[in-house]
């Protein structure tokens, strides 16, 4: 398969069953309730069940990934055209002490599921991240050679070559994933820098570390129409601009009304951290624009997003 982006144009919206695994997750939560009104939408979930504002429970299955024999049945099972791999254990420190761990949980699943998807015809989307480029010559196209720096990135750098087995797999890179949870996800960075201000502490944040944040909405509509485009290769599923995490820090805190005073740029060795970070790897969106026939949202527009969502909160799936 080619690593260039490939779509079919005017490939007709039909009615699909449509398997997403971390439902429960941020994206797999948010591209869930978008995808529902048009087609047959099952998600995998691990530990707490989802709340998804009404869909129905027998359309959520309760699994662990790790689990790959379950993994496959549970996909006859369903028997979907379409599988979104949105599962994975993104914490990066804890995976580089425990590789073998992080090798079941990021790899093995999609070893299976490509496997699932080329004997059976299926399509197969892999959520990937830009910590498979070392960061050392941004921006990355999509069709740029992965050099991944940790057990973590060397993780999804494997699954990506793994998900590229299936006739018509999708790549989906995205990175810093922040939005409203539903009260049971884990926080992300800008959740959690919201509430420090509002506390009034004083946080650290790294300034020689440059990422594309986005927010989950964004990366749920670029899934949405590359499933409905039906489009294979490699996206790049970020915000159209790279900015220093401190610089994304500020901006939250102006758009909030926070004190960014509280904000301390501080240097990524200074943090000690058992993995090593990219620093740039930012990821042009160009190509996927083009591919997807959209363009991605500024920082600012995501934002705004987010601002409505944290103050209308019976209302946390909001269309911008």
């Amino acid at each position: 398969m080619k690593a260039t982006l490939e779509a079919r144009e005017g490939a007709p919206r039909h009615m699909a069953r449509i398997l997403v695994t971390g439902a429960s997750g941020l994206v797999g939560s948010r591209l869930t309730l978008r995808l529902r009104g048009a087609h047959e939408v099952h998600g995998t979930f691990h530990g707490h069940a989802p709340d998804f504002l009404g869909h129905p429970a027998n359309l959520l299955h309760r699994l662990d990934i790790r689990d790959t024999s379950a993994l496959a049945q549970l996909v006859r099972a369903v028997d979907p055209s379409v599988i979104v791999h949105c599962a994975a254990w993104t914490n990066v420190d804890a995976c580089e002490g425990a590789a073998e761990e992080a090798r079941a949980a990021n790899l093995a699943p999609v070893e299976a599921l490509a496997a699932e998807a080329g004997a059976n015809g299926r399509r197969l989307i892999q959520m990937s991240t830009d910590y498979v480029f070392d960061g050392t010559a941004p921006p990355y196209e999509v069709d740029a050679k992965p050099n991944p720096l940790c057990v973590y990135s060397k993780t999804k750098a494997d699954a990506e070559q793994a998900a590229r087995r299936a006739p018509r797999s999708l790549i989906a890179r995205s990175t810093v994933i922040y939005g409203a949870d539903f009260g049971h996800l884990k926080r992300n960075f800008a959740v959690w820098l919201i509430g420090e201000l509002r506390a009034g502490r004083p946080v650290n944040v790294v300034d020689d570390q440059w990422n594309t944040p986005t927010i989950s909405e964004q990366v749920a509509e670029v899934i949405e129409r590359a499933i409905d485009r039906e489009v294979e290769g490699v996206i790049h599923a970020t915000a159209n601009e790279c900015v220093p995490r401190v610089e994304f820090a500020r901006r939250i805190a102006r758009r909030f009304g926070l004190d960014g005073s509280l904000i301390a740029p501080v240097p990524t060795a200074s943090l000690n951290q058992p993995a090593r970070r990219p620093l740039r790897p930012c990821m042009a969106v160009g190509r996927t624009e083009a591919a997807l026939g959209m363009k991605m949202w500024s920082i600012a527009r995501s934002l705004d997003l987010l601002h409505r969502q944290l103050a209308e909160p019976d209302r946390s799936v909001l269309r911008p």
